[in-house]
Formats: C-alpha cells, sequence, structure tokens
C-alpha cells in the first residue's frame, strides 16, 4: 500500500499526461492542413486529410510544440517536488505526533523551505526525522543508485534552466523518460521510507 502522498503523485501526472495529449493533437492538426493545402481540385485525395488527423503523428516539429515539451519538463520536476513534500509531511506527523503543541508547524520547519530536491536536500529533509540515508538505497531494475543520482541531478539542472529562460531543447521522447523516471523515483522513495520510518513510529506509516 502506498503512502497517500504517492497516490497524490499519480494525480498530479494526469496534467503532464494532457499536455503530452496536446502536443500530439498540435501536431496531427499542422500534418493534416499541410496534406489539405496540397489536396487536388476535385478532392480525390482528401483520405490524406483525415488520416492525417487519426495517425499517431511522431516527433513534432521544435517550433509547433516545444514550448509544450518544455512546460510538461518543468511540471515533471514541480510534481516530483511537491511529492517529496507531502511525503515528507506526511511520515513527519507521524513521527513528531503529540509531542509538539503544533505538529504541522513542527514538521513545515523541518522541510524542504522551497529548495530543489537534490539528493543532499532529500537526505536533510528526512534526517530531520531521524530517518537517514534515504537516497543512498534507491534503485530499480536497469537504474544503479549512482545513475539515480545523476538522473535526478540532471533533470533539476535541466529544470533550472528552463525556468531562467535558456531554451532548452527538449523532446517529447524527454519528456515520457522523465515521467517514467519520476515514477520510479517516487515508488522506491515511498518504499525506502515505509521501511525506515517504521522503527521510529512503531508500525507501518501506510
Amino acid at each position: 500500500m502506498p503512502s497517500q502522498a504517492r497516490t497524490n503523485l499519480d494525480s498530479r501526472l494526469n496534467d503532464v499526461d494532457q499536455l503530452l495529449n496536446a502536443h500530439t493533437a498540435i501536431t496531427k492538426f499542422r500534418n493534416a492542413k499541410a496534406a489539405a493545402q496540397r489536396l487536388p481540385g476535385d478532392l480525390t485525395q482528401a483520405a490524406n486529410v483525415f488520416t492525417a488527423l487519426v495517425t499517431d503523428p511522431g516527433r513534432g516539429k521544435p517550433k509547433e510544440v516545444d514550448a509544450i515539451n518544455r512546460a510538461a519538463y518543468v511540471l515533471l520536476t514541480s510534481h516530483l517536488q511537491g511529492f517529496v513534500d507531502d511525503l515528507h509531511r506526511e511520515v513527519g506527523l507521524l513521527i513528531v505526533g503529540h509531542d509538539a503543541t503544533d505538529p504541522n508547524a513542527v514538521v513545515k520547519m523541518l522541510g524542504n523551505n522551497r529548495s530543489n530536491p537534490h539528493v543532499n536536500v532529500i537526505d536533510k529533509m528526512f534526517a530531520s526525522l531521524g530517518i537517514y540515508d534515504v537516497m543512498d538505497q534507491l534503485s530499480w531494475r536497469n537504474c544503479t543508485n549512482a545513475t539515480v543520482k545523476k538522473r535526478l541531478t540532471t533533470a533539476l539542472e535541466t529544470r533550472n534552466k528552463i525556468a531562467h529562460g535558456r531554451r532548452e531543447r527538449i523532446t517529447k521522447a524527454n519528456v515520457i523518460q522523465l515521467k517514467g523516471f519520476v515514477v520510479h523515483f517516487a515508488d522506491a522513495l515511498d518504499a525506502e521510507i515505509c521501511q525506515k520510518s517504521q522503527a521510529r513510529i512503531g508500525r507501518a506509516p501506510w
């Protein structure tokens, strides 16, 4: 059973799917428009227009979909940060419990404070709750721990470049790959926090 933070992430990722669908729709429309402009006067090749509207267009031209790809990339990293923050709050409230007059305020004080969720930031966040070295154990099939850390760092650095006006070349494939990474990363971190927090809570947190 996943945490509520992990469940919420799935809902947030629907936003990214909408952007990917928009990418496909725009490219299909452009292809159909081009096909329509090539039609002879008798419309004998009108089927080409309809084919363009229903066929997977593959990669779009950068000028048509580049902004959508960049937006989806930044949104994915934002949702990843939101997941990490939510997970920290969820397990933090269980650990702090009734020991504080205002548990929410205490957990917020121990949280991220708007920093990008780099490897050291995530480690510090959960270490503040007595859950240590969480980033050193994350891996999955065909993705070693070193690769996990490297891919996270690269994604966040790319996000910052885009957010500060750099026109990074982002393709639809980049977005799909990052989405897959976010899902695997969230699953791995969720499981790691569940396992490591049991000693602090006295039971499985979720």
